[in-house]
């Protein structure tokens, strides 16, 4: 009985010390992603796409009205850039540095394009429409994130990206930027909570689908923009692209008249065309030299940025871990306290009711004898 009524009271006291901590939490395996960090996956993927079509649309209509080749340039690496970090923004491990990250891509992009700034004279007398366009997305982005945070959320976000565009700004149309999942953990002590679930399996599928869709999706179309970029480093424009084809047309023509006319002036034609082939194979070999370069470069930097996020990750999982041991110890310390208090206080009480009793027991005779002997002496 004694044993039950000292358990009873050390359980509660485990019960309440466990209820006061913030970091204890009980964890199923494949514990399904919450609503609002499905909706940020989802939506920021969209973000992405709509993202990459708006600057490639721009892009391509500066590239329909315009002659000036260092103009034609900048707006090929434009859409380049901009189709590369928003697709490597919008696939990151955590929905919500995703969003983060894209909405810091597009805010840096509105601040390089502003006049005044390194992209601010790129596009000659375009530029005022492609600052429209990046005043735009970064609106939308910004709407974006307003709609999937809560109020005091969204404010930090905001501070954060704030200060990532003033501290980072984009320098060129290479778009380097450094890691924001990176900067976002040191910005927490390590301690923030990047990742609160991967998602049950099928999310953990559908997410490795969506992110294969796009990345096949982007090779294509950066595959194109840079075979496009390296012709017209090489000195090849549409233009001279075709004109290489008439003539070419017009060596072939020759060369059957020559046929039919001469066998020494079908040599020499033949000998010419040579030439010509060999010229243009010399330049598309180094077309396709500096694309795949350029395509192992991304490569690389993409693996750094894995790299480094897995890292960030690792390193406030880390910190979560040690703060939950630590807390797991001053619990296990709490329940002993207040155990051992709950131990003595009824030892207390039991000692106090055993002399209580052992009065009662004693006194008891004595207290009847000296009333029986009043009562005979009465």
């Amino acid at each position: 009985m004694l044993f039950t009524g000292l358990r009873l009271p050390a359980f509660l006291a485990a019960a309440a010390c466990v209820a006061g901590c913030s970091l204890v939490s009980l964890k199923t395996p494949e514990r399904p992603l919450s609503t609002r960090d499905l909706n940020a996956r989802i939506l920021t993927r969209e973000f992405s796409y709509h993202f990459t079509a708006a600057v490639g649309q721009c892009a391509d209509d500066i590239g329909a009205s315009e002659t000036d080749a260092g103009v034609l340039t900048s707006a090929l690496r434009w859409k380049i850039a901009a189709a590369t970090e928003s697709q490597r923004a919008a696939s990151r491990i955590s929905p919500m540095m995703s969003l983060l990250d894209t909405w810091a891509l597009a805010a840096q992009m509105r601040a390089f394009l502003s006049h005044g700034q390194a992209g601010g004279e790129l596009f000659g007398s375009h530029q005022e429409t492609a600052v429209a366009v990046a005043v735009e997305l970064d609106g939308e982005a910004q709407a974006l994130a307003r709609r999937l945070t809560a109020s005091a959320e969204f404010s930090e976000y905001q501070r954060f990206v704030d200060a990532y565009t003033r501290e980072h700004p984009l320098t060129n149309l290479e778009f380097v930027r450094p890691s924001v999942v990176e900067l976002w953990s040191e910005a927490h002590g390590g301690g923030a909570r990047l990742v609160d679930s991967m998602g049950t399996i099928t999310e953990a599928m559908t997410d490795f689908s969506d992110r294969l869709k796009m990345s096949s999706d982007a090779l294509a179309l950066q595959t194109l923009w840079r075979t496009q970029l390296a012709l017209r480093e090489a000195g090849y424009s549409g233009t001279d692209i075709r004109a290489a084809l008439r003539q070419l047309d017009e060596r072939l023509a020759k060369a059957s008249a020559a046929a039919e006319n001469a066998p020494q002036l079908l040599h020499d034609a033949i000998a010419e065309v040579r030439r010509s082939v060999l010229d243009v194979l010399e330049r598309v070999d180094s077309s396709s030299a500096r694309m795949i370069e350029a395509l192992r470069t991304e490569r690389e930097a993409l693996s750094a940025d894995v790299r480094i996020e897995r890292q960030a990750i690792v390193t406030a999982a880390d910190a979560q871990r040690r703060a939950l041991a630590q807390d797991a110890a001053t619990i296990a310390e709490r329940i002993v306290r207040s155990s051992g208090d709950e131990a003595r206080r009824l030892a207390r009480e039991v000692l106090a009711l055993m002399i209580v009793l052992a009065l009662l027991v004693l006194g008891l005779p004595f207290a009847a004898g000296y009333l029986v002997g009043r009562a005979r002496r009465g």
